[in-house]
């Protein structure tokens, strides 16, 4: 018989060592230890579990915090990119461009077209004042930017528009300096008429009514007839060439000018230069050109038989372009544009503008009809897709634009009735009589003496668009040659 080592108790001879109830007690033991170390185990687990997940949320936020911290950057970055890229840009624009064409200026420069603007000279509904306004290029929006207050003698021309600001020349009778009769300012103000201020007072030369604005610096010629130029708000004047002589247009590259080859010399020639002033000399040894323009390489022009030619730019010789009479010359997009009569030989002194491609073989050139005219326009200034003109007939006078392709679709941008001009005329004359009559006979007969007077002598004053200048040509059957 053995015994059990746990409790003693007489258990049968074998290998068992232990009761069976010591044993059921040990592998209860045993079965207890195992789940408790089990739980133990689960409950270090989920303890390092809980460890690990509180280590990844801490890292995720903080790589959560950087992504936010660097996405902010990123933006504050490019507003401050955007800001300086903006500022740059509008500077760029500002002072980078041609204001106006060759061809434009040299018609007065009523007309200059910037992006989606066209801006222009008109007068005022009554005719008494000239201004400055603009016009949508699809002929929509037209607004006044600017009218002149003074007496109505004040003439604007050469109008260049760059960027936010409009460049322009005011001309006017000087009665209070003696020596100087013609007053004449340079101006800019904003593109919505806003901020106009002088940059240029009467520090350019009488006879100078054409500025170019050209990549940051407005050219004129200055008191002593020289190319002058300075930037953009009037400082830093400089003289580009002291040449004596006016200009006839600018480009980014040349200065074109007249000038007398000899000092004794009567006859002018056309000479061409850098637009830094170097390296003058003649276009074409010993000739004057008319109604130049510059496209490219090339100089377009009229000669004294109004005929269209060209030169390449030192090239010395010179090319028929179109055997035609061309008035009012003007090279733009591929096309000359003029005004000549439909057949003045057969005493069909009809005016109209027309066009002639440049880009087809010169025999394949022929004069396309743009818009027949019922008198005569002094100006003809091209605008994108558009051409600006005046004209008049027994009724009204008017500036339009008119599409450059032949449709004749218009735009009116000025229009003066006759029939109520005269009838304000009168209506005005009235009050005048019934505030100056007085009980001497002798004043109202000299009342009604000036008024009559005044009355039979009104014409209808339209500063710069000349419409009475206009009407008269025509009237006189328009048979001397159109102005140039």
């Amino acid at each position: 018989m053995n015994y059990c080592t746990k409790c003693g108790k007489e258990i049968p001879d074998g290998d068992n060592k232990v009761c069976e109830d010591c044993q059921k007690k040990l592998l209860e033991e045993i079965a207890n230890e195992e789940k408790t170390e089990e739980i133990e185990k689960k409950k270090d687990k989920e303890e390092k579990k809980e460890k690990t997940n509180s280590k990844n949320e801490s890292k995720n936020e903080k790589k959560g915090n950087k992504k936010i911290f660097f996405i902010v950057g990123i933006i504050i970055l490019l507003v401050i990119i955007a800001c300086v890229a903006f500022f740059v840009y509008k500077n760029y624009k500002n002072t980078t461009g041609v204001g106006n064409t060759i061809g434009n200026i040299r018609n007065y420069g009523y007309a200059a077209i910037e992006g989606n603007w066209i801006y222009y000279l008109a007068p005022n509904e009554d005719s008494s004042q000239v201004g400055i306004f603009k016009i949508k290029t699809d002929g929509t929006e037209k607004t006044e930017l600017l009218m002149n207050e003074g007496d109505g003698q004040t003439e604007i021309v050469s109008i260049n528009a760059v960027g936010d600001y409009v460049y322009f020349i005011s001309i006017s009778s000087n009665e209070e300096n003696t020596e100087d009769t013609i007053d004449n300012k340079i101006y800019r103000m904003k593109t919505d008429g806003s901020d106009l201020e002088v940059i240029n007072d009467n520090e350019l030369n009488n006879d100078c009514y054409e500025i170019y604005v050209i990549n940051g610096y407005i050219y004129y010629i200055d008191v002593n007839a020289n190319v002058s130029k300075m930037k953009l708000d009037g400082t830093e004047k400089n003289v580009v060439a002291e040449n004596g002589t006016g200009y006839l247009g600018l480009t980014e590259n040349y200065i074109i000018y007249n000038n007398l080859p000899e000092e004794n010399s009567t006859e002018y020639v056309t000479y061409i230069m850098n637009i830094d002033g170097t390296d003058p000399k003649p276009v074409i040894e010993g000739k004057r050109l008319y109604s130049v323009n510059i496209v490219d390489n090339y100089i377009y022009y009229t000669d004294e038989n109004k005929k269209i030619y060209r030169t390449e730019i030192n090239s010395n010789k010179e090319e028929l372009v179109f055997d035609t009479e061309a008035y009012n010359l003007n090279v733009d997009n591929g096309y000359a544009y003029y005004l000549n009569y439909v057949d003045a030989e057969n005493q069909d002194y009809t005016v109209c503008i027309y066009k002639t491609n440049l880009n087809v073989p010169a025999e394949e050139r022929k004069a396309e009809v743009v818009m027949t005219l019922d008198t005569y326009s002094t100006f003809l200034n091209i605008v994108g897709d558009w051409a600006v003109y005046m004209d008049s007939n027994d009724t009204e006078g008017f500036i339009n634009l008119v599409k450059t392709d032949g449709s004749t679709n218009t735009v009116e941008l000025y229009n003066l009735n006759y029939e109520q001009y005269y009838d304000s005329l009168e209506t005005e004359t009235s009050n005048e009589i019934s505030n100056t009559v007085t009980t001497s006979d002798t004043q109202q007969n000299q009342v009604t003496n000036e008024v009559s007077n005044s009355t039979n002598s009104t014409t209808i004053d339209t500063n710069t668009t000349n419409i009475t200048e206009t009407n008269t040509v025509v009237s006189n059957n328009t048979t001397e040659n159109v102005s140039q």
